[in-house]
């Protein structure tokens, strides 16, 4: 009787730590999906970011007087027509590069940098967005008129301001 519950026990034992060994392969191989996910949202934001970009450069590409107002610090114009045109192509601007904040966050783009080691998508769009603020006089105006549709815009503004004055 005693051998039987000996043996019984092994092979409990062994039942036991076969379940934790498959369990904890189950576990990793879940992380490596979840890892993949994320990389590949990642890549997702990326193209969606460029497409939203995209229409921006549309815009440009069918109004080249319209870039002066976002890239060369000229304010915007008071002629109803042009300033229509202006305050349209602002905000498509803001919610450009807000919603391309709101795609990157959060997700991982370290499989994009195997391609390229020097590329920080992230860090390369915030980077935009402060330029852009900063040669943008209209668009500074909109995002202070509409901190709470802009908010990444709005910390991002705040930042160059206070570095500016002090």
């Amino acid at each position: 009787m005693e051998l039987a519950t000996l043996i019984a026990g092994l092979l409990t034992a062994a039942a036991v730590a076969g379940s934790v060994l498959f369990l904890a392969r189950q576990t990793r191989q879940s992380v490596e999906q979840f890892l993949i996910a994320n990389e590949l949202a990642g890549g997702r934001a990326l193209a969606q970011g460029y497409e939203l970009w995209d229409r921006v450069i549309e815009r440009f590409i069918d109004y080249p007087e319209l870039r002066q107002y976002f890239y060369e610090g000229v304010e915007v114009p008071e002629e109803p027509t042009a300033r229509a045109r202006v305050l349209a192509m602002t905000e498509l601007i803001g919610d450009a590069l807000q919603s391309t904040h709101w795609l990157y966050e959060g997700k991982d783009v370290a499989l994009l940098r195997s391609v390229d080691p020097e590329l920080d998508p992230g860090a390369d769009w915030h980077q935009w967005i402060r330029s852009i603020l900063t040669m943008s006089p209209a668009l500074r105006s909109f995002v202070r008129e509409n901190p709470h549709m802009y908010p990444q815009l709005t910390r991002t503004l705040d930042t160059i301001e206070s570095a500016a004055t002090g």
